[in-house]
């Protein structure tokens, strides 16, 4: 079809029209002369009733001529504009000729249309007309006073006090509009507003490409809808898909009062999804985001950032950075990977933003962050009410470590068979059927086979065997299901008051200081860490939320006070534990400590408590050959103010102790200790052994420095110094902090709509006077068949 017919169209039969086939020469532009300035209608009623080049007339006493009909598809140049209209004649325009055309004109070229009441033709391919004028291609309908046509360059310039357009569901108003009939665009200046549904955009100048229906807004671009509030430069708005695309710096303000910013993107309004490719931030009530590429889907929560992360959490006083982080909003969970780092806050007056700021510039980090990489890291966040009654979390590593290992052993499987329980008959019986075990042998007789009695009593006895084999298998199951569910109740209470009791018990630690230096070898015989080996009596309330963090291989933590290495971690938020892995090491100040598992407890970000489990020592470097070694079945350490105070060895406890003294020269080792005994205590002061407590006997002996035998071991089996192991800061935290762009972002000003209020107001003051209407009229039926008269010539 060569044009398009709102729907509002009229189904009137259309008056019968001649057409007169007008010959013209090769079409050429106006070189002489001035168009005139006032509208023709005078002239044209003038020639309506002479008698000079009368036109021919029609059997309806209508007129009409139109050229010769020549390339007038869509994209491809016409050589000359086809017309039609009531009433023809000529006039003089300067030292040239021209037509004045009245009633009904309608001009065609390039597949679109315009109609208006009266119009002067100056040449085959420039007019301009006046009064109602429609401008049509395809869908778009441009409404106007009066439209310049120059069909050398196929543009139209429409005037009006105010321009309007509907594409569609699409209406916009601009006061100068120009739309190029070859091309279909539309360019719009002086301030332009567009209505499409809920959505709106304004802008001081726009081009809208009909064919692909896309507007673009330039200069002082403001969007709104009830899902997001925007602000460009410039924006590239597709009103089919409903998607922004911007190209400079541009801000959003969505429903759920996030701020986004990024240079380059766009936002798909019907996924409710933002795709930032340059530059991206995001502000939060608690958190900022950076990234360079950013994919954020908002009705899930879900985003995907890449390169140059660095994510800050106000709420949690954390930041978190990494080239590759993906956040599952639904599930609360995040990964992160392509190195990774973890900066943990804990501070009373300063603001996390202060401290971003300290992170930034200061040298010497702050003693109270802690700094963790890994290769991969995993966060989840679960509500621990629900949690902790699961079996998802009765599987989970941190749990089952702060339950203990022989309650998980002793947790079966749900599939699990096992060999017959002891007290297996003490149960009640269970049979898995209300039929005796006659009607079952009998069910499964075949019946075609006659047997002896001796042979059905031989089957049914077999039968009631099977039968009590299954009924024992179900009561077995049923038992195992039972204890199961107990003691995965039992494991979800514990590790709750467990964990509850972790996080405040370590209060009493100065306390237990105090208690343990006066303790003398006398009275050894009972341990003080009795005061803290229970449930704490005072617990504190606990936020519902249980944060877990897995880092997977090179695990590596940095604080002033301790630093750590594993392959694997896992931390509990609910009693701040950090849980280590696959060959861990500890060090505080001059103290090193290797074992199997290492678990280290926190509060405010610093180290109270740590344990050591499967073959533990804590070692201290003497000098470059010379270390003191403890080993035991479980080494507890306990640190006030981030210095430890106390050490107790569990079990099988063997020290290596070097002795010193000291000289103007220096400290010098006088002899070498070794002591064995069940438990053992040691008690700390700037880093150096005030007191020893043994219990259930001791074993010891000191050997000068220069006499130690030959046969003697001074390393503990398994001992081995992890120095080079030890991370500083650059290796653990090599990323370059961003100060907060809170205050800055908050104080930039949300979109007002100026251009949008404007017009609207002057839309209503023009309909008020009676000098614009709000058109919305279709095509003429003469147009209609004006140009199924030309469709018909070019068939």
């Amino acid at each position: 079809m060569l044009w398009a017919q709102p729907p509002a169209a009229s189904n009137a039969e259309p008056a019968e029209r001649s057409v007169i086939q007008e010959k013209s020469s090769q079409p050429q532009p106006v070189t002489g002369g001035k168009k005139p300035t006032a509208s023709p209608v005078a002239q044209s009623d003038t020639s309506a009733s002479g008698t000079n080049s009368r036109p021919h007339v029609s059997s309806s006493g209508r007129t009409a001529s139109a050229s010769q009909v020549s390339g007038n598809a869509t994209g491809q140049e016409s050589k000359v504009v086809d017309f039609t209209a009531d009433l023809m004649r000529p006039v003089k325009v300067g030292d040239s000729s021209a037509l004045s055309l009245v009633g009904h004109v309608v001009f065609h070229h390039n597949g679109a249309v315009i109609t208006c009441d009266s119009a002067i033709r100056y040449n085959d391919r420039q007019m301009d007309c006046f009064q109602n004028v429609i401008i049509n291609q395809d869908t778009i309908f441009i409404y106007g006073d009066r439209v310049e046509y120059n069909g050398f360059i196929n543009t139209a310039r429409v005037y009006a006090p105010l321009i309007k357009v509907v594409d569609k569901d699409a209406v916009f108003y601009t006061y100068n509009f120009s739309f190029n009939t070859l091309d279909n665009i539309g360019h719009y200046t002086g301030g332009g507003t567009m209505l499409q549904g809920e959505n709106r955009l304004e802008s001081q100048e726009g081009f809208y490409y009909v064919n692909d229906r896309i507007l673009v807004g330039v200069d002082d671009v403001e969007m709104e809808n009830p899902d997001y509030r925007m602000r460009a430069d410039s924006v590239s708005y597709n009103l089919n898909a409903e998607i922004a695309s911007f190209y400079t710096r541009s801000y959003i303000w969505n429903s759920d009062d996030e701020f986004l910013t990024a240079v380059r993107g766009q936002y798909d309004r019907k996924q409710e999804k933002y795709t930032f490719t340059d530059s991206s931030y995001i502000l939060t009530a608690s958190q900022e985001v950076w990234a360079d590429t950013l994919i954020y889907e908002q009705p899930t929560g879900d985003a995907l950032l890449l390169s140059n992360v660095q994510v800050v959490d106000e709420e949690q006083k954390a930041l978190a950075f990494g080239d590759y982080v993906q956040y599952w909003g639904q599930e609360r969970k995040a990964l992160l990977t392509r190195n990774p780092v973890i900066a943990s806050y804990e501070t009373q007056t300063d603001s996390l933003a202060q401290n971003q700021d300290s992170l930034a510039t200061d040298s010497i980090p702050r003693v109270d962050t802690l700094y963790m990489r890994a290769d991969s890291m995993f966060l989840y966040t679960v509500n621990r009410f629900d949690t902790l009654a699961s079996d998802s979390l009765s599987q989970d590593t941190v749990v089952i470590d702060s339950i203990g290992k022989e309650d998980f052993e002793a947790l079966p499987a749900a599939n699990e068979t096992t060999e017959p329980d002891s007290d297996e008959g003490d149960g009640a019986a269970v049979t898995p059927t209300d039929q005796s075990s006659e009607e079952v042998g009998k069910e499964n007789l075949p019946e075609s086979q006659s047997l002896s009695l001796k042979e059905q009593k031989k089957i049914e006895k077999q039968q009631r065997k099977e039968a009590q084999r299954q009924a024992r298998e179900e009561a077995r199951r049923l038992k195992r299901e039972k204890r199961r569910a107990a003691l995965l109740e039992k494991m979800a209470k514990r590790a709750q008051a467990d964990s509850m009791a972790r996080a405040d018990s370590l209060a009493q630690i100065d306390s237990l200081k105090q208690k343990a230096l006066v303790d003398s070898l006398a009275n050894a015989s009972t341990d003080t860490l009795s005061l803290v080996s229970g449930p704490d009596s005072v617990v504190q309330s606990q936020d519902s939320l249980l944060r877990q963090l897995f880092a997977y291989h090179n695990v590596k933590i940095y604080r002033t006070d301790f630093q750590a290495v594993c392959d694997s971690m896992a931390g509990f938020t609910l009693d701040s534990t950090l849980h280590m892995y696959i060959n861990p090491v500890l060090w505080n100040d001059k103290n090193q400590v290797t074992a199997s598992t290492v678990d280290i407890y926190t509060r405010n970000q610093m180290i109270q408590r740590a344990v050591f489990v499967g073959d533990p020592i804590m070692s201290s470097q003497v000098d470059s050959i010379h270390y003191n070694q403890i080993k035991g079945r479980e080494i507890q350490s306990y640190f006030h103010d981030g210095k430890m105070f106390r050490t107790d060895v569990n079990g099988n406890g063997q020290t290596y102790y070097y002795m010193e003294d000291q000289d103007s020269l220096g400290r010098y080792i006088t002899g070498f200790m070794t002591m064995e005994s069940a438990n053992i205590s040691f008690y700390f002061e700037d880093q150096q052994i005030v007191q020893i407590t043994w219990r259930e006997g001791l074993n010891y002996q000191i050997y000068p420095i220069e006499k130690i035998p030959e046969t003697i071991s001074q390393t503990l089996p398994g001992f081995k110094w992890e120095g080079d192991r030890r991370p500083s800061l650059t290796d653990v935290f090599d990323r370059t902090v961003r100060p907060s762009l809170r205050d800055y972002y908050r104080s930039i000003d949300k979109p007002t709509y100026p251009i949008t209020e404007k017009i609207d107001r002057y839309r209503e003051q023009l309909i008020k006077e009676g000098s614009w209407r709000d058109r919305n009229d279709p095509l003429s039926e003469e147009a209609v068949e004006f140009l199924r008269s030309l469709q018909t010539v070019t068939l």
